[in-house]
């Protein structure tokens, strides 16, 4: 291909749900990206519910969600259309090689973050494991410097520290405050597939952040985990136990949370994670910890203690540092009356440098990626 083609790469567009128009695209897909925390912790509370009440094995509930998830992506791709006219179902994961390879790996990396951290939960103290799972914003931004050119700022490494600390104090691990098991094969393994874990999410963050930068869509991504997840989950599912029908409707209901709320937050994250940069996406997905606590508090009636509170206010805080950092970083009226020909350029989105431009239709597939940067999938 011509440089002088290659110099003039097509814009990647979102789409903005319900975006107000004096809220930039990366502090609404922020916004978003904490709604979807609160849904992940509240999935989380009827995936224990389900668990405590019927017994059901937690393999069963992925693949129920899977079957359930994957159901509604695959009627959206019958709906949804490229700019071509055609239905993503024609091509479910991508009209190029680099979105086939992105996605790909998005359905790998996120079946085995599971069962990665489903091994962890299984041989650790609960505190230990979500203590191990919660590393990832720190690895988020360093991977986000190495393979997507997004700057590392000394406020992102605070606010970062800040959340990692406040979860060390919600989840009170053993290897920190003592009463750690004593060492054996599985506890040492399970520390090594808490650190994978995260290195899992970590890496899935930044493919959902190149996502958006090559014209990948939400429903591509949602779909290679429903499959990817789903398989998993048969594959495993006969090592953790018998798979039961549920035999109330209250058990029902519970697996119905866990599939609708689950979906949701989901769908929430890999729409909002392509439109800010990976290191903030992580720290704010990150808060995840403190709505699961106070699921437990509401729900579960865990009796929190001092150090408790002291998780809480350091990870409110994080997110508000984040939140005034953006408010002191918005755009001017002058700023936001530039014209589109005077927006930030290509090369500035691409490395994470302040706010993606605000634009308005989904993120435009089968372009001619060559023109993009190339996509690096761990």
């Amino acid at each position: 291909m011509s440089s002088s083609s290659s110099s003039s790469s097509p814009n990647i567009h979102h789409k903005t749900i319900w975006k107000p128009s004096w809220l930039s695209v990366e502090s609404y897909g922020l916004i978003v990206v904490l709604l979807s925390a609160i849904l992940y912790a509240l999935a989380g509370a009827f995936v224990k519910l389900a668990h405590q009440v019927g017994h059901l094995p937690s393999t069963e509930l992925v693949f129920s969600r899977g079957i359930f998830q994957g159901s509604l992506v695959v009627g959206g791709m019958y709906i949804e259309r490229d700019e071509k006219g055609k239905r993503l179902l024609k091509k479910p994961f991508g009209s190029v090689a680099a979105a086939r390879h992105l996605v790909m790996w998005r359905g790998l990396l996120g079946g085995a973050g599971f069962l990665l951290d489903y091994h962890c939960m299984a041989v650790l103290p609960l505190g230990d494991a979500i203590t191990l799972m919660s590393l990832y914003p720190f690895l988020t931004i360093f991977l986000a410097r190495i393979f997507l050119g997004e700057e590392i700022r000394s406020f992102h490494l605070l606010v970062t520290g800040v959340v990692i600390t406040g979860a060390v104090c919600i989840a009170q691990p053993t290897f920190l405050f003592g009463g750690m098991p004593s060492p054996n094969f599985q506890t040492r393994l399970g520390y090594v597939t808490g650190i994978l874990g995260s290195c899992c999410l970590a890496s899935i963050l930044i493919l959902i952040r190149k996502a958006g930068k090559i014209g990948v869509h939400t429903l591509q991504l949602l779909l290679s985990w429903a499959l990817c997840g789903t398989v998993f989950a048969i594959v495993i599912g006969p090592y953790e136990g018998l798979w039961l029908v549920p035999p109330t409707n209250e058990i029902w209901y519970y697996v119905g949370g866990v599939c609708a709320v689950g979906a949701g937050a989901h769908f929430l994250l890999n729409y909002a994670g392509k439109m800010a940069p990976a290191g903030l996406v992580s720290v704010v997905r990150a808060s995840d910890i403190l709505w699961a606590y106070a699921c437990e508090i509401l729900i579960f009636r865990e009796e929190p203690n001092a150090l408790t509170w002291v998780g809480v206010v350091l990870v409110l805080s994080s997110l508000l540092l984040i939140g005034l950092d953006k408010m002191s970083s918005s755009a001017t009226p002058e700023e936001k009356r530039r014209s589109p020909l005077k927006k930030k350029s290509n090369s500035e989105i691409a490395s994470g440098n302040g706010d993606m431009p605000d634009v308005t239709p989904e993120v435009v597939l089968g372009q001619d990626l060559e023109t993009q940067p190339s996509g690096h999938v761990d």
